[in-house]
């Protein structure tokens, strides 16, 4: 009989990530699959009853679920309360809800970066740092903020929402608009008449001094950079860490934002260090299973 279990679904823009975890907070299996386009009310609680279904099948009677979602969740019904650009027709939808009524399993659902952020701060770069805040750069821009070892949620859960920031009232664009990897690949678009689509090949030929990639790459973190410098101003965090897929750069990365962040803020003022998400795309999962594993040890 094996011990018990939970089941932890990451539900992104681009992809739903999932995995099943064991008692002792090690994953037992991790899968993905493409979020479903279009009616995403509908489609995105019928790929994720389908997901505990198949992994309820596969791997016997589970515990509970944790569920994390782009959107700003209401942690307490489950309900997305808000939601961009980046999943249209998504605000008022309830994964909690219907999780539950399928399954009878306790659900809870929490914001994708605010569970990147737990996640981190369990078993990733964030371990024993008790002030941070955590970006997430992807289909969208996203954020949280750790104080005093707790999650800030906020009166309307909106804490740490950077990517809604920063508007730009000259181009009508947001932050995430300009400096996440969704912007990145479009201005490659734009920019460079033989780019193939890829971020990977983006980095490859900017690392390989290719000018014009580069000169795309550097414009892009001198974006990202202005809002890590307003994050330093007004949350003063010890650290920021920095998820996503653009998080496999590593210190290409971050050396670039190191020195333009500088340039955005004032001389001498004070610096956090930055890091790259240790669990990198699995972050979410191990935060939106977390409270389960907290549950568990205060027993």
């Amino acid at each position: 009989m094996p011990g018990k279990q939970w089941i932890s679904v990451d539900v992104g823009g681009t992809e739903i990530k999932y995995a099943v975890f064991a008692e002792n907070g090690n994953i037992v299996c991790h899968d993905k699959r493409k979020t479903p386009s279009g009616a995403a009310n509908i489609r995105i609680p019928e790929a994720v009853v389908t997901i505990v279904q198949e992994m309820t099948d596969r791997y016997g009677l589970m515990q509970g679920v944790g569920i994390s979602t782009a959107g700003v969740v209401d942690t307490r019904s489950g309900e997305i309360i808000f939601a961009g650009g980046t999943i249209p027709e998504y605000k008022g939808t309830n994964l909690k809800r219907a999780v539950e009524e399928r399954f009878g399993l306790v659900t809870k659902v929490a914001n994708d970066v605010n569970a990147a952020a737990v996640g981190e701060w369990w078993r990733g770069a964030a371990e024993g740092v008790d002030d941070f805040f955590c970006m997430t750069l992807g289909t969208g821009i996203g954020g949280a903020l750790f104080c005093g070892g707790r999650l800030v949620a906020g009166a309307h859960f909106r804490a740490g929402e950077i990517g809604h920031s920063l508007y730009d009232k000259n181009s009508g664009t947001t932050y995430e608009q300009r400096a996440s990897m969704s912007a990145l690949l479009k201005q490659a678009a734009n920019k460079l008449p033989d780019f193939d689509g890829s971020g990977f090949t983006l980095f490859e030929e900017a690392r390989a001094g290719n000018k014009p990639y580069l000169a795309v790459i550097d414009r892009w973190t001198e974006e990202i950079a202005r809002g890590i410098a307003d994050i330093i101003v007004m949350a003063d965090p010890a650290l920021i860490v920095i998820g996503g897929g653009v998080s496999e750069q590593g210190d290409y990365l971050l050396n670039k934002l190191k020195l333009q962040v500088s340039g955005f803020l004032p001389p001498g003022f004070s610096q956090s260090e930055l890091a790259v998400a240790k669990l990198g795309n699995k972050a979410a999962l191990y935060g939106a299973i977390y409270p389960y594993f907290k549950e568990e040890m205060e027993r």
